[in-house]
């Protein structure tokens, strides 16, 4: 290729994709329309199953039907009980979203421009494996190789593209790790404490519950295949009781909406307890059988009384007396808790403290009854988990941990030693998903770190990047899918040739690692040998399915006994057997036992408003499809909840355009008025790319990198603003880039 420069246009990567990959025609969105793909083998119809790459409990089993060349058919499979035929808005046109959508990727790119311009050119796979390899040893030799940080996530959650080659070639290298706990650590960690494990009552099992809590879960938006045994649940006589500091479309649908402040979870769990102990409602047999600790938690809940709570929480007492009465009265009583309320300061004792009410009720005995939480230990008892784990075997010696929550202020700390030196970003968007926003860019911006980005387009954190290349989508590659959130695994199958060059992230470290000398043989297993290993156990959970058993359905529920009631009679996790109410492991540091501290606020006066972050977006998933017109559109403009009483003390109506503020960072958006948070708290979406915003920022801009209580994770709802009508200003950067974007 000639060696002059050229930024790529719109227009450019669409002839870059023909180019690369003949015959390449972008459908319309228009119902019925064919996918076009000339290059595909021609032959009858064929169906190929697959499942939803996202990060989502629901893990979406799919079919793709391929003739002449042409995707004719794409839908949720309805044979999966689960699924049951439907997709969510986000996915039901993902093929000309994503693997047919005119921005993307489709040969590797070479930065030619400023790091944050995204000026690339084109150049081949062979000479940009083996720059990056040059420059890749140059720096391993020079500063170490703890100078490496790997930063993916779950960009696709699917088990071989996730990680299953990366991590064999990261630890081949000795690179530092990430400890990935931006989202699920801190519920685990408390939910660990208190039962030993995260695996409850299973999601099909909700219809026989009598009284379902939704505790910091909008189900209805985030995890909608629950949604239908909700309402069978309910035509059967359930009450539901949705716990929520935002009135969602699933706190809307309640019967009860219980509405406390933010980061507040834990101080109402514990004032449910004070009640349900102090009036005898207590399960007495099934505390003695099978729990630890009672007269310490019985002790510490005096300390958490009604009246004490409601002003912690900005509730009446009332509210929180009747809660607690129904809840321990019902039978059988479920609790389903999801992320929403870990990122905050107090999220981990929130899991905590939450995950000991069932054993107080014993609400653990009856079909139905109990907790709802994660299901990947039952994966994780059931696969051959040692072929996906093998790339410990490579280890030369222990490497540190890099907590992902605070990347901005580990790429600008000039004391760490080694400093981070070169970044590889693949399955995951930082400038968008990472806290502090603004710290991640300057870091991204240093001359001298070299950053490689796997990706399907140019995202806000792929326009710092030295060196970008192409990925495959779920439609172009093999995979094979557990789930947090069910019990079905899903097989995953190419449907189509990959598009131009792209090539999937496992090939991408195969050819880096023979490139850098790496002669391990587990670097020569092919992605379906290691989709045929993985479910080569002969783990009860898996009895009868196999990888031609999948072949043929393309999904399968483990073979979990039924009925499934996991702790009726203890079994707990723990190291006792026990429900640990009094944690002897945190003994020393204060811990024991679950409590709510109050954050103080640095200049509280100057930023009055608590920010919340919530995935509230309907069309987009985290940062994925965040850059399709039609989800954009149907989507509408970003904007900020905020009460009415806060609106009027400055001057803002709805509609309105303003600035949110604080020491971070700011974002230029609208307001809006509807009152579904309480005065003093404000809400904004994320999931939003600061390219298509105006002033370049998001929410992201905004929030605070800090820690929670337990796990590491990311305490973004701790977050004080200050919002005032927008002025225009010079300082403020309007946005040059040519997708869609918000005015």
């Amino acid at each position: 290729m000639s060696g002059k420069s050229k930024k790529l246009t719109r227009r450019k990567f669409i002839d870059l994709g023909i180019q690369g990959y003949a015959g390449l025609q972008l459908a319309s969105l228009a119902p019925g329309t064919l996918l076009s793909l000339s290059g595909c083998t021609l032959g009858e119809a064929k169906t190929f199953h697959g499942v939803c790459y996202h990060d989502c409990p629901d893990s979406c089993s799919w079919k793709v039907t391929v003739k002449h060349g042409v995707i004719t058919a794409f839908a949720a499979d309805k044979n999966n009980p689960f699924t049951a035929g439907k997709l969510c808005g986000k996915m039901e046109t993902f093929p000309q979203d994503i693997a047919f959508h005119p921005d993307r990727i489709v040969t590797p790119l070479k930065r030619v421009g400023e790091k944050g311009q995204g000026k690339f050119e084109e150049i081949s796979w062979m000479q940009a494996i083996r720059e990056v390899a040059e420059k890749l040893t140059a720096s391993v030799e020079e500063y170490g190789s703890e100078s490496v940080l790997p930063f993916g996530y779950m960009g696709t959650q699917s088990l071989i593209q996730k990680s299953a080659m990366s991590k064999r070639f990261f630890t081949k290298l000795g690179a530092s790790n990430l400890s990935e706990t931006i989202c699920g650590a801190p519920a685990v960690t408390g939910n660990l404490l208190a039962n030993g494990q995260t695996t409850g009552v299973l999601p099909e099992d909700i219809v026989n519950s009598r009284y379902i809590i939704l505790w910091g879960t909008n189900t209805k938006k985030s995890n909608i295949h629950l949604w239908p045994f909700i309402l069978k649940a309910r035509e059967q006589g359930a009450k539901l009781v949705v716990i929520d500091p935002f009135k969602s479309v699933t706190a809307m649908e309640a019967d009860l909406h219980i509405q406390p402040m933010p980061d507040t979870d834990v101080a109402l769990a514990l004032g449910m307890m004070h009640i349900i102990i102090n009036e005898g409602l207590t399960d007495n047999d099934y505390i003695e059988r099978y729990t630890l600790g009672f007269e310490a938690l019985k002790a510490h809940v005096q300390n958490y009384d009604p009246a004490s709570v409601a002003a912690i929480c900005g509730l009446e007492e009332s509210q929180i007396i009747d809660l607690a009465h129904e809840y321990a009265k019902a039978k059988p009583s479920l609790i389903r808790y999801l992320i929403g309320m870990e990122h905050s300061h107090n999220g981990g004792d929130a899991f905590r403290a939450i995950g000991m009410l069932p054993s107080l009720t014993g609400a653990w005995r009856e079909h139905g009854g109990g907790l709802m939480h994660f299901t990947y230990e039952l994966f994780g008892k059931a696969l051959n988990w040692e072929r996906l784990d093998m790339h410990s075997t490579l280890a030369e010696k222990e490497t540190r941990f890099i907590n992902m929550v605070q990347l901005g202020r580990v790429l600008n700390n000039r004391r760490l030693r080694p400093a981070i030196k070169t970044l590889f970003v693949f399955n995951a968007n930082p400038v968008v998903s990472i806290p502090n926003q603004n710290l991640i860019r300057k870091g991204l911006e240093r001359e001298d770190l070299f950053t490689v980005v796997v990706e399907h387009f140019i995202t806000d954190t792929a326009k710092y990047a030295d060196y970008i290349f192409p990925a495959t989508t779920q439609l172009e590659h093999w995979d094979i899918a557990d789930s947090w959130g069910q019990v079905y695994i899903n097989l995953n199958q190419p449907a189509i040739e990959p598009i131009g060059e792209a090539k999937p992230n496992s090939e991408f470290f195969r050819l880096l690692a023979k490139e850098m000398g790496f002669t391990d043989p587990c670097f020569e297993e092919s992605d379906l040998d290691l989709v045929k290993s993985v479910v080569d156990s002969d783990h009860p959970y898996l009895e009868g399915i196999t990888f031609d058993y999948l072949m043929e359905h393309g999904w399968a529920k483990l073979k979990i006994p039924e009925p499934f009631m996991p702790h009726a009679q203890g079994g707990f996790g723990t190291e006792s057997g026990k429900c640990e109410f009094y944690a002897t492991s945190l003994k020393n540091n204060g811990h024991a036992l679950p409590k709510y501290r109050a954050v103080r606020y640095r200049n509280s006066r100057d930023y009055p408003l608590q920010l919340m972050t919530v995935k509230a977006t309907k069309n987009f998933h985290n940062s994925s499809h965040a850059n399709v017109r039609h989800l954009i559109e149907t989507e509408g403009a970003p904007t900020l909840e905020i009460h009415s009483k806060d609106a009027l003390s400055r001057n803002i109506s709805n509609g309105d355009l303003i600035r949110v503020e604080n020491r971070n960072g700011s974002v230029i958006i609208k307001a809006r008025l509807k009152n579904r948070i309480r005065p003093g708290v404000v809400l904004m979406p994320s999931g939003f790319w600061p390219s298509h915003i105006k002033g370049s920022s998001t929410a992201n801009a905004l929030t605070n990198d800090r820690l929670t209580d337990l796990g590491g994770g990311a305490a973004i709802q701790n977050c004080r603003v200050q919002v005032i009508k927008y002025e225009p200003e010079a300082s403020v950067s309007e946005t040059t880039d040519t997708h869609v974007k918000y005015t």
